[in-house]
């Protein structure tokens, strides 16, 4: 690949991240309300994929926040879009996902004192609300970034 074609699809790859980011957040979120609005978990071979499927979206995700994604793109496309102000984005958005994980934690808490919170509700619905916070924080700086580009 010549410089000019790296740095645009640098520039492609980008633009795409921050407009999907948050809508990605969002059908993750949207998702998850399908989880907690069923009845309580049983043995289901349908309820372990259910969660399988969860647990691993929920990785991918934090794979993407913590790394960037593009694992599929040449190194020099990836370098290009993983820039310092990126990594800046990223980071501010995994601070807002820690704030998040918080706010759920101590949400919960006061929850549980009404209506009993099992662990795997609570992991579930920690983990949900960290990791959309995050995507949409990250997400939305990087298209306040790309505007101002």
């Amino acid at each position: 690949m010549t410089d000019h074609t790296i740095a645009e699809s640098a520039e492609k790859l980008s633009r795409r991240q921050a407009r999907i980011l948050p809508q990605l957040a969002v059908i993750f979120l949207a998702q998850q309300a399908t989880y907690l609005n069923t009845p309580a978990q049983s043995d289901r071979l349908v309820d372990h994929v259910k969660i399988a499927a969860w647990l691993l979206l929920s990785l991918v995700l934090l794979a993407v926040l913590a790394t960037g994604g593009a694992w599929l793109r040449p190194k020099a496309v990836r370098e290009l879009v993983n820039d310092e102000s990126t990594r800046a984005h990223r980071q501010a958005g995994l601070v807002y996902g820690f704030w998040a994980a918080m706010a759920a934690a101590l949400a919960l808490y006061v929850i549980d004192m009404f209506e009993p919170v099992s662990g795997r509700e609570a992991i579930h619905v920690i983990l949900s609300v960290a990791i959309a916070a995050a995507l949409v924080r990250f997400g939305m700086l990087e298209r306040r970034a790309l505007k101002d580009a």
